[in-house]
């Protein structure tokens, strides 16, 4: 009788736990973003577009580029195009201090640039959140702007980092 008592339970948790599975596969995956500010302006990304934070360093201008365009780093050797994204959207400079950082595009976006955030603002799930227009209204009334990495990569703005046009690669040195 125990037996029999024992295989009833383990089916019936066998049972209970393929029913959950089977919900947990049928709901939509919660949809988390990083949260960055750049100056007071709060923005989402979708961390499938996501890199690396690293600090704010060290940054080599490159002459003959835009404003906006403001230099390359060195990452653990590799090379990182900087931009401020407020000076490329019109805004003012991107404020920094200490707790300033470069939030890079994914590697899956081939894409090897980051942008400047005054501000990591940690994961949120915008899920239940409204919308207003373009914004997404948070349950504090803070506005965020979801921002499209990947569609920055295909901008003919965002690409062209020079004010002339194509320029020689003898001209930038």
């Amino acid at each position: 009788i125990m037996r029999t008592d024992s295989r009833s339970r383990l089916r019936e948790f066998q049972a209970r736990l393929t029913e959950r599975l089977a919900q947990a596969m049928a709901s939509p995956v919660t949809n988390s973003r990083l949260g960055i500010l750049i100056n007071d302006s709060r923005w989402l990304v979708d961390l499938d577009e996501a890199g690396e934070i690293f600090p704010l360093q060290d940054i080599a201008t490159v002459p003959h580029t835009h404003d906006w365009y403001r230099g390359i780093t060195n990452v653990r050797g590799s090379l990182v195009s900087v931009v401020d994204l407020s000076l490329f959207l019109g805004g003012s400079p991107t404020r920094t201090d200490r707790d300033s950082r470069v939030l890079s595009f994914a590697s899956s976006l081939d894409f090897n640039v980051g942008i400047i955030v005054t501000r990591t603002l940690g994961l949120h799930n915008p899920a239940q959140w409204r919308s207003v227009g373009s914004q997404l209204v948070d349950e504090n009334e803070q506005s965020w702007t979801p921002i499209s990495f990947s569609a920055l990569t295909v901008d003919e703005r965002f690409l062209e980092i020079s004010p002339l046009g194509s320029l020689p690669v003898q001209a930038l040195g």
